[in-house]
């Protein structure tokens, strides 16, 4: 599975990264500002803040009604415990248009700042796959899709393209 995602309990508690006003000498992209971090945490809505948002999903939790919902825990690499303020169940990411979820599946989008908002096939703390064949992988966050950031390791000057996961705040 990975690394699974952090969920966020309370406004104080795993309440996401670090960021980078917090880190010695940040790389960071110039759209993204000191107070803000690379990284995703799921939890829900009523913890979700501006400075730590949590990850927004529509759910269709068993023969329930699809409706947003939020990340309770994660069970597997495309499972997820989740609940719509009403309703409890286990969830699979699908890649399925909202008001066609099927029982037990969900969705999570992302931009990457072209206004196309896409369906994330796999997420973790800090990475999301899309559906495309073979799946691209962009850094996962809250707050910038489509700027690049240096990819750590890795050949001189590659960078990785930024996924803004939907959040309940954006």
């Amino acid at each position: 599975m990975g690394r699974p995602l952090k969920i966020k309990k309370t406004t104080t508690k795993d309440i996401g990264f670090n960021a980078f006003d917090q880190l010695t000498n940040p790389v960071k992209p110039g759209t993204m500002t000191a107070t803000e971090f690379f990284g995703v945490v799921g939890g829900s809505d009523t913890v979700d803040t501006a400075t730590y948002p949590t990850v927004r999903c529509r759910v269709k939790i068993g023969a329930n009604a699809e409706s947003d919902g939020y990340i309770i825990r994660q069970k597997g690499s495309i499972s997820y415990l989740v609940s719509d303020g009403a309703n409890t169940g286990v969830c699979a990411l699908a890649n399925l248009a909202d008001g066609a979820l099927t029982s037990n599946t969900m969705t999570i989008t992302y931009d990457t700042g072209d206004s196309a908002v896409t369906r994330i096939s796999r997420l973790t703390n800090r990475w999301l796959l899309d559906y495309s064949t073979p799946p691209v992988r962009y850094l996962a966050n809250f707050f910038d899709g489509g700027s690049t950031a240096i990819k750590a390791g890795a050949a001189q000057n590659a960078t990785v393209t930024l996924g803004q996961v939907e959040n309940y705040n954006s």
